[in-house]
């Protein structure tokens, strides 16, 4: 990520690792905002929605499986995250 630059993302319907290689991101969700500063990574829970702003240039990396190899880009986003929280919560119903 470019610094100065901002970054809105989707929901996603399972935990996962993100990776903060190089930079200075500041990541808000629901729960408050977090300063992070290379090298760190941080275990996110399923269904929080972020907006991370770079302080500085940034290499951010998330990580999820993929245990069919999919490579089509939009239909892993399909199986990995959600557009909105009525998405997700009726994802959540569908799954308990």
């Amino acid at each position: 990520m470019e610094k100065d630059s901002v970054v809105i993302g989707k929901l996603h319907k399972f935990s996962h690792t993100w990776f903060l290689l190089k930079g200075q991101l500041l990541v808000s969700t629901d729960e408050g905002s977090n300063q992070y500063v290379a090298p760190c990574y941080v275990n996110a829970p399923a269904g929080t929605k972020r907006i991370i702003y770079a302080e500085e240039d940034s290499i951010f990396i998330n990580v999820h499986p993929n245990p069919d190899n999919i490579t089509n880009t939009d239909e892993l986003e399909d199986i990995l995250a959600c557009t909105s929280y009525k998405e997700y919560n009726e994802y959540k119903l569908l799954k308990e």
